[in-house]
């Protein structure tokens, strides 16, 4: 009604006062352009520009540095897809793969951001703002930048001529993770050169089958078998607490799986790493092929030496360290510089994931959190462009293995708040919490984090010296021992998908009927997860009711829909089958300032920046076979209520769906196409934006009109008492005008009378109808 009412009124303006219209028109439209470049513009950018700190960098003469993102709109056409490893191509069949995402970002886009960079230039002051390309995401069709500039306003002027590009989608901020800002780092012990073997198990840790001989047994290494018996040393309990041990006795430790850590750098030159085979690596910061610096520093090798012995070290002969797939291949990856204040920025992540799928790896460890820039509302999944890229690279079926954080109560980081992707959380010898270890659930509700590993006082590897070990705390040490199992069940289960291992991981853990958001599902079983038969749905493989012989039977459970080949779940469950319960929105959002906004069924599961209903509604279709009745569909929704072992018994509620009435006519899927739409595009848009580009949009589009075609009727009939018509008709009335006067009537007589032509009935509507 009342963009109705809106374009009534400009018409009628127009009609009486063109010159007029054509004035408020030319005020408008650097309104709607100013409006549509604001949307291009995130919210965190918008933050730091206008933020007070932002200014007082101009007290300091030194040029100041900002990275940013540029998205873009499209790719060109006429572009090769970039080439990728044979073990890529077979990977992505477990998933989906986007083939555009082979396709490199438009070199001409990344010109022209650069061309407009020097045109910002101040002729007075060329280095006043200089720019340069840092990395590019073709899966987020994406390029970052470095800028560099005096004088803030040279910054907000460049962002807003970057966002009145067509081509340009959003201009985002490239987040960091910065040292001593309240997030700590992870701590170790003083190094030794004789490593103490610890032999005592807490009591409330499972003890497996090898304590007879648990630490001494023979193995085999990839393809030849070697007759020299494995001293674990003192990592023998935090493979114990997961049962790897039995896994390695087994003769499963990684072999013939690819596995990518991505850290700070690695002193190669240690002991642990001797026989590791390493296909490639990469240092993204420095831009080179080595990611080993300084190998008696503590930095920056430090903290990736200590992962990388955790999942891959093997130094059995000293009872130095054994890692978790000490049998597995290795892609390196150095994304941080720990020797600067900003140790990491996350396009170097995203560049290291795309490097590394395109390599063929199939698992990837991380240890790696970024939460300096986002606030707990954002931790979605679909909010940080790092969280974003990790769910594309488990859809191309990479299992990603991440560090849940150190920030305690405060939260997870990104990206363990990505679907699909495995946080972990870090516990001690004893099975409990560690008090940093870094809580969930995301702020929408999911699991978080999954699992969890020995994180307190973990044994590893340090760059003191070629035989140097310590102890470390920190989600940083559980993650590599978590992302080793992973390559184990790959190893024995060589085509599972990411869901697949993450299913075996839930089902074999230590909570599984009874996650929370402190340890996810608990403690995995190596054994238990490699012996495990996943029951969830695969991606694309649903069915709406039991087939005849019960085989490939994959039914919604907990009230979710069969649409298209995929479950859509109701707000209370997530996951394949939507067999994971949501978890309650609480003190985690509020106590940060912020609302958990509740549902129409009272129920909470998002945190939000602002209070008000969450408006969210799950949009279940239902897309029955032309064979199948609506009896088909009840027999469906009431066996799929129970027949996953993994169904929580938690405390979280789950809502019981029921189908609409269906007929044997097809329906058409009405599920949400949200994974297929551009990241980052409108998730952040100001509502009084949206409603400012409405109404100009409205008022512009009908200004327009009415002044071209009164200059058009102006033109046809020249200036004369009978203007006001327009060539309307009688029937014209714009809303609320009430009917014509009644002299209108006589005056068009007259004025008919005046051509000496005189009209009848039929004349008169043919006259009308021309005019029309």
């Amino acid at each position: 009604t009342v963009a109705t009412q809106l374009t009534s009124t400009a018409l009628l303006m127009a009609v009486k006062y063109p010159l007029v219209a054509l004035v408020v028109l030319l005020l408008i439209s650097p309104l709607c352009t100013l409006s549509a470049s604001n949307q291009k513009i995130s919210d965190r950018i918008s933050s730091l520009l206008a933020a007070p700190q932002l200014s007082s960098r101009d007290l300091n003469p030194s040029p100041s540095s900002q990275s940013i993102w540029v998205y873009f709109s499209d790719k060109p056409s006429n572009v090769a897809p970039s080439p990728v490893h044979p073990r890529a191509v077979a990977r992505r069949q477990k998933g989906t793969h986007d083939h555009q995402h082979d396709i490199p970002v438009s070199q001409s886009y990344i010109d022209a951001v650069l061309s407009l960079a020097k045109q910002q230039n101040s002729p007075s002051s060329p280095s006043s703002l200089v720019v340069t390309h840092k990395t590019s995401s073709k899966w987020l069709n994406a390029a970052s930048f470095s800028v560099s500039y005096v004088g803030s306003e040279h910054l907000r002027s460049f962002v807003s001529a970057l966002a009145s590009l067509p081509y340009i989608t959003k201009v985002d901020v490239v987040h960091s993770f910065i040292k001593n800002k309240g997030h700590p780092m992870d701590v170790g012990a003083e190094a030794t050169t004789t490593p103490p073997h610890n032999n005592n198990i807490d009591n409330n840790v499972q003890q497996h089958e090898d304590d007879d001989d648990g630490e001494f047994f023979r193995y085999s290494r990839g393809t030849q078998s070697v007759n020299e018996d494995i001293n674990y040393g003192s990592s023998r309990d935090q493979l114990l607490q997961i049962n790897v041990i039995a896994a390695h006795r087994a003769g499963l430790n990684g072999t013939g799986v690819v596995i990518m850590v991505l850290d700070s750098g690695f002193y190669k030159d240690h002991e642990a790493f001797a026989n590791m085979h390493i296909i490639a690596e990469w240092d993204f910061v420095d831009n080179d092929d080595q990611t080993q610096s300084d190998p008696y520093t503590l930095q920056p090798n430090e903290h990736g030496t200590g992962t990388l012995s955790d999942i891959g070290g093997f130094a059995p002969r000293t009872g130095g360290i054994v890692g978790s797939a000490f049998g597995a291949s290795y892609l390196l990856g150095r994304t941080e510089d720990t020797m600067q204040e900003v140790i990491a920025e996350e396009d170097h992540f995203i560049a290291a994931l795309e490097w590394g799928e395109g390599l063929g790896a199939e698992v990837v460890s991380a240890s790696l959190g970024y939460s300096e820039w986002y606030k707990y509302p954002d931790m979605d999944g679909a909010t940080a462009p790092i969280s974003v890229a990790s769910h594309l690279a488990v859809q191309k079926g990479m299992v990603v293995v991440v560090a849940a954080g150190n920030s305690g109560n405060a939260g997870i980081s990104a990206p363990a708040d990505a679907d699909g992707v495995i946080a972990v959380a870090a516990v001690d010898g004893g099975g409990n919490k560690a008090g940093f270890s870094s809580v969930g659930p995301s702020s929408d509700g999911r699991v978080k984090p999954d699992v969890s590993a020995w994180g307190v006082n973990t044994w590893r590897a340090t760059n003191a010296g070629p035989a140097i070990y310590r102890l470390g705390s920190g989600t940083s040490f559980a993650c590599p021992l978590m992302g080793g199992v992973a390559a184990i069940i790959l190893q024995a289960h060589p085509t599972w998908t990411p869901a697949m291992v993450r299913e075996a991981l839930i089902a074999s853990a230590s909570k599984t009927n009874s996650p929370d958001n402190l340890l996810g599902w608990g403690i995995p079983d190596t054994m238990k997860a490699v012996a495990y038969t996943p029951t969830l749905t695969p991606e694309g493989e649903c069915a709406v009711e039991s087939s005849p012989d019960g085989t490939d039977d994959f039914l919604c459970q907990n009230g979710g829909a069969c649409c298209s080949g995929d479950c859509e779940c109701p707000r209370t469950v997530y996951g394949p089958s939507c067999a994971y319960p949501r978890l309650s929105c609480g003190s985690v959002c509020t106590t940060k300032g912020f609302f958990c906004q509740a549902h129409q069924d009272g129920l909470s599961f998002r945190c939000s920046r602002t209070d008000g209903p969450d408006l969210t509604n799950a949009t279940l279709c239902y897309t029955p076979e032309p064979s199948l009745a609506t009896t088909g569909a009840a027999s469906a929704s009431t066996s799929a209520s129970s027949s996953s072992p993994l169904s929580s018994s938690s405390s979280s509620s789950t809502a019981s769906v029921s189908f609409p009435t269906t007929s044997t006519t097809s329906q058409p899927d009405t599920s949400t196409a949200s994974s297929t739409s551009p990241p980052f595009i409108s998730s952040d848009i100001d509502r009084k934006t949206a409603a400012v580009v409405v109404v100009c949009v409205v008022g512009g589009l009908a200004t327009v009109g009415l002044v071209v075609l009164v200059i058009v009727r102006r033109g046809k009939a020249g200036v004369g008492k009978n203007d006001h018509s327009l060539g309307m008709g009688d029937g014209f009335l714009p809303l609320g005008m009430g009917p014509a006067p009644d002299d209108q009537g006589e005056e068009e007589e007259e004025e008919d009378g005046d051509d000496n032509k005189p009209y009848g009935k039929e004349d008169r509507g043919k006259k009308e109808a021309e005019d029309n």
